[in-house]
């Protein structure tokens, strides 16, 4: 769990650290924000609330958020299509009373941009993914031992020539093989609204 949580930390330091340092340049793409909405997590298959309802859980609360952001260049020769590097993921909240479990997958990897019209932006990624999910507040001794995760996304670009707000909507997959665990698979989906900032040179 540890190695997972540096790899997170390394990941997004360094691409941040890219953002910052070239948010001035010409082409440079950025932007970061974050979600809601309906997550749902399932091990080997089974959904992970039916599992805590047959325990005798009642279940108070269930949601999903998102995280992430995009460094790239574009556009790409004068037109409006933008590559870029990702880092996200999305978590599945689920109280029962007192009690909390958080699932989280996480994705890196690479991703395209493109505006159809000037005011519309259509994204996908894919990617590597991992776990880091929590239990009332403690990360559980979960590792993922391979998995990959995707994410597509439509949004409404608002703002000038440099700087955006983007408003729109996202879905989230993962799948992970879980390792030295008799669950062998954690598949994650998120569908949601984001908002986030956008840092781009508009194309033609």
């Amino acid at each position: 769990m540890r190695t997972q949580f540096s790899k997170f930390a390394l990941t997004a330091g360094i691409m941040l650290a890219l953002a910052f340092t070239s948010a001035s340049a010409q082409g440079v793409y950025f932007d970061i924000g974050f979600g809601v909405g309906s997550a749902t997590t399932k091990f080997d298959g089974k959904d992970a609330i039916d599992n805590l309802k047959a325990a005798g859980y009642e279940i108070s609360s269930d949601f999903g958020v998102d995280i992430g952001f995009k460094v790239g260049y574009g556009p790409i020769a004068g037109a409006p299509v933008y590559v870029v590097g990702v880092f996200g993921g999305a978590g599945h909240s689920i109280t029962s009373g007192s009690e909390n479990a958080q699932f989280n997958s996480y994705l890196l990897g690479p991703g395209i941009i493109v505006y159809p019209i000037s005011l519309l932006q259509l994204s996908f990624s894919i990617g590597t993914s991992w776990i880091a999910d929590q239990e009332d507040g403690h990360a559980l001794d979960w590792e993922s031992d391979g998995g990959y995760a995707y994410d597509l996304s439509v949004a409404v670009d608002l703002g000038n020539d440099k700087h955006g707000c983007l408003l729109g909507i996202k879905y989230f997959g993962a799948s992970n093989t879980l390792k030295d665990l008799p669950v062998k698979k954690q598949e994650s989906s998120m569908i949601g609204v984001f908002v986030k900032y956008a840092f781009r040179t508009r194309g033609e």
